[in-house]
């Protein structure tokens, strides 16, 4: 133990004597370091810790498949749910879940929070307890008892925490529900922003609804059932239902294991990026071995004196690696210190189903991973840079006629700056295809202007707004007063916003149409206010817009998107045609106008027919407004305060969420790829930084070695253009089998990459094309400054020297 604390003192004091190197070195082994550990932090919470469930590889997710539609995962109707609930085989239990909304109106401003209405076996499926109080009995979901569990964050928001406040009341929606208990606080089921859960109560009635899709259904697998048998037993369930119910017609079934539904594509980019930090670690560690290379042929001398003194080849050896474990320990410390920028980026990835973890450099296993890493960093890239060097004897010092390298350590030089110009290529394509993704993607149009619109939620609840006229007033009212201001140019308020959901349709008839087979017969259905759609922006194909004319007393009419207009009236007009939503028997509306397609299920998102309400003339819908939107001369943020100062002023316990801007919301469709493209751009930028670092340390090490040898050249007659000739040669054919090395691995590796892409082949030849060329001009650019040098070499002075 003695000794290697020597060789540690004596390690530290050569790096002390040596600032530079140490300095670049360890930023260098830093940067990698710091990038695998932030990436590493959030493999950890998304794909290695284990979900907050009891047996959670037991769990699936039950969906309809109702791919004709559109809708692979659509959500299940409670018929459905309770046939397939009795008619299974392969489930311990079933449970469902809708979502809920509540306007907390204790004390404090009003919130609006986020819940899901549940059936009592719910946290039993899910096999979690409360940290405090009790879940629900089966008798409080036959009564429709107005209790609650709530959130741990609610928990210590509202009631600070406070154990007593079990049998506490909370006033929900104008009603007093009392707490029954508090659930653990990593506990989150597809929505960390949940924060209370309520009785489902499900009656006959509602048990018997075949064709209203709006439920969540999670299982348990029995004991030694597989995915796949759990998948074909259901398949033979949905093909009896579809026998026996004709309004099942197509209608499968999708049992999506837990983790799969949760994680989606993010363990997809998630791998992409743990490849993409590794490749620019590699970069890094292979600058340190040629670092160290360079430093030990330097120290032959020293180590040839200490051999011949009788230190053994493996004392060498120790002393060596101590130094690169040093740097690389020194590195990881540093890069510790950096990863929380790095994590706080990679954490926007982690999927809104599964909580977001800590933003800690102390977590146990981050600190033991890093610590790994740099360990194993300065053994693997320390070992070979320290036994070429301990080979070094007294006799090669005494034999040598100047400065020279052994022809091992040239090729081993060589072949990582062949790794390091590979990788780099590796990250420029990937990071190229990302950007190309996003360009594409942007390049879409929306169909509307999402630029300079605020949009805030109001959700009004229903026992206090029971009927559409009291919403209309209410609508009204709070436009009124929002249209007072003088930056507004237009407000309204609409149903579902654009790119806020995939869903949302309704059964719509064409009058005097026929449907051929396999025809949808669903549409989107939005309701708004008179000016939503002029609001938003939307542009109108023929005909007109929904306006004020439209009131409840005004004859029914409907705007509807180019693809249904498009779908029944190919070679025609579509207005004046009628169109009856919902089922036989009720309203027939007159087409009065056609719009262009908005993106309202987002930019990916197959277009779907869709048809716009003015709610005054569908009261009794379920696509009630509560999305408020506001058109702003100027930046639409600075309008919050007057937009909550109107809504509080026409109703005080109303709360205000959700306030964001429209191109904020749109952003979020892209979010992960522009996370992923940030990071991407970023590790490529850093690889392309280090390889170019890594040629131009190769070849300015090369002229330094070989000046004897360019001085020979230059007596004999080889003129300036020879020499620069000479070391850019050695330097672009490295560049040159880089390119090609990573022009297979990344042909090869970009395949992976084919969910993140649109627009975009994984072999694009166009990114390849633009990624060699810039590799080549910076390969170029490395080479020049050691070739000039190797022009200025005197060869009088350099055969004295010799």
């Amino acid at each position: 133990m003695e000794s290697v604390l020597s060789d540690v003192r004596y390690a530290t004091r050569l790096l002390v004597r040596s600032p530079g190197f140490a300095i670049v070195t360890i930023l260098t082994l830093a940067l990698g370091i710091g990038a695998n550990a932030a990436i590493f932090s959030t493999v950890d919470a998304v794909l290695l810790r284990a979900l907050p469930f009891g047996e959670p590889d037991r769990l699936v997710m039950v969906w309809e498949d109702n791919s004709a539609a559109s809708y692979p995962r659509n959500t299940p109707a409670p018929a459905n749910y309770a046939d397939w609930k009795l008619r299974n085989r392969v489930f311990e239990d079933i449970a469902a879940s809708q979502g809920a909304t509540a306007n907390l109106t204790d004390e404090g401003r009003p919130e609006l929070v986020v819940g899901r209405a549940v059936t009592p076996n719910f946290f039993s499926v899910l096999r979690v307890q409360p940290i405090v109080g009790r879940t629900f009995t089966e008798e409080e979901d036959r009564e429709g008892a107005q209790v609650v569990v709530i959130s741990y964050p609610l928990w210590q928001r509202r009631l600070q925490g406070d154990p007593s406040a079990i049998g506490s009341t909370l006033t929900m929606n104008g009603t007093g529900y009392t707490v029954i208990g508090v659930m653990p606080p990593r506990f989150v089921f597809r929505n960390r922003e949940i924060d209370y859960w309520v009785p489902v109560h499900f009656t006959p009635a509602i048990l018997a609804r075949r064709t209203s899709h709006y439920l969540n259904v999670v299982a348990r697998l029995k004991p030694g059932i597989t995915i796949a048998q759990a998948r074909e037993d259901m398949r033979n369930v949905a093909a009896q239902l579809e026998a026996e119910y004709p309004e099942d017609l197509g209608i499968g079934t999708a049992v999506i294991a837990m983790d799969e539904e949760l994680v989606g594509n993010t363990r997809l980019q998630l791998q992409v990026l743990m490849g993409a930090a590794g490749a620019v670690l590699l970069i890094a560690c292979a600058n340190l071995a040629s670092l160290l290379l360079s430093r030990a042929v330097g120290r032959k001398g020293e180590l040839g004196v200490r051999a011949a003194l009788g230190a053994p080849p493996e004392r060498l050896v120790r002393q060596l690696l101590v130094e690169a474990l040093l740097l690389s320990t020194l590195g990881g410390m540093i890069g510790l210190l950096i990863a929380p920028a790095g994590i706080a980026v990679v954490m926007r990835l982690v999927p809104v189903g599964l909580a977001q973890p800590p933003l800690s450099i102390l977590d146990p296993r981050m600190l033991a991973f890093t610590a790994a890493l740099s360990v194993t960093t300065g053994l693997v890239f320390g070992a070979l840079p320290a036994i070429q060097a301990a080979r070094s004897s007294l006799n090669d010092i005494l034999h040598s006629t100047g400065p020279r390298t052994v022809g091992g350590q040239s090729r081993f030089r060589d072949v990582l700056v062949v790794v390091q110009v590979a990788a780099a290529l590796v990250l420029l394509v990937s990071a190229g295809l990302m950007l190309r993704t996003l360009a594409n993607l942007r390049a879409i149009d929306l169909g509307f202007r999402a630029e300079h619109l605020l949009t805030v939620r109001t959700t009004l609840p229903t026992a206090k707004y029971r009927d559409g006229a009291a919403r209309v007033s209410f609508y009204e009212r709070v436009l009124d007063r929002v249209r007072a201001t003088p930056a507004v140019t237009g407000a309204a308020y609409g149903s579902t916003l654009p790119f806020l959901s995939r869903g949302n349709t309704i059964w719509y008839g064409v009058e005097a149409v026929g449907r051929t087979p396999g025809e949808p017969d669903d549409a989107l259905l939005r309701t708004g206010t008179g000016t939503y759609l002029s609001t938003l922006g939307v542009a109108l194909v023929e005909g007109r817009l929904l306006d004020d004319r439209d009131a409840a007393a005004a004859p029914p009419v409907i705007v509807v998107n180019e693809t249904l207009a498009r779908l029944h009236w190919p070679t025609s007009s579509a207005l004046g045609h009628r169109i009856q939503i919902s089922g036989p028997g009720t309203t027939w509306y007159s087409i009065v106008g056609v719009v262009r397609d908005v993106r309202e299920r987002g930019y990916e998102a197959r277009l779907k027919p869709g048809v716009y309400l003015s709610y005054a003339q569908a009261p009794n819908t379920w696509a009630v407004p509560e999305y408020l939107v506001v058109r702003t001369a100027g930046d639409p943020l600075t309008l919050t305060a007057t937009v909550r100062a109107a809504v509080s002023a026409v109703d005080p316990d109303q709360p205000v969420s959700a306030v964001r801007t429209m191109d904020d919301i749109v952003d979020i469709d892209v979010a992960d790829r522009t996370q992923q493209a940030t990071l991407l751009g970023a590790f490529a930028a850093l690889a392309l930084i280090l390889a170019s670092v890594g040629l131009y340390g190769v070849l300015s090490y090369a002229v330094t070695q070989r000046r004897r040898e360019i001085g020979v050249r230059m007596a004999l007659g080889a003129t300036r253009v020879d020499v620069m000739g000479l070391v850019i040669g050695r330097g672009m054919r490295l560049t040159g089998i880089g390119l090609v090395a990573g022009g297979i691995g990344g042909w090869a590796l970009t395949r992976t990459m084919q969910a993140l892409l649109y627009g975009v082949t994984p072999n694009d030849p166009a990114t390849f094309a633009a990624v060699i060329v810039l590799l080549v001009s910076v390969g170029a650019i490395a080479c020049l400054i050691p070739a000039m040098r190797a022009t200025g070499v005197n060869p009088i002075a350099v055969l004295r020297d010799n």
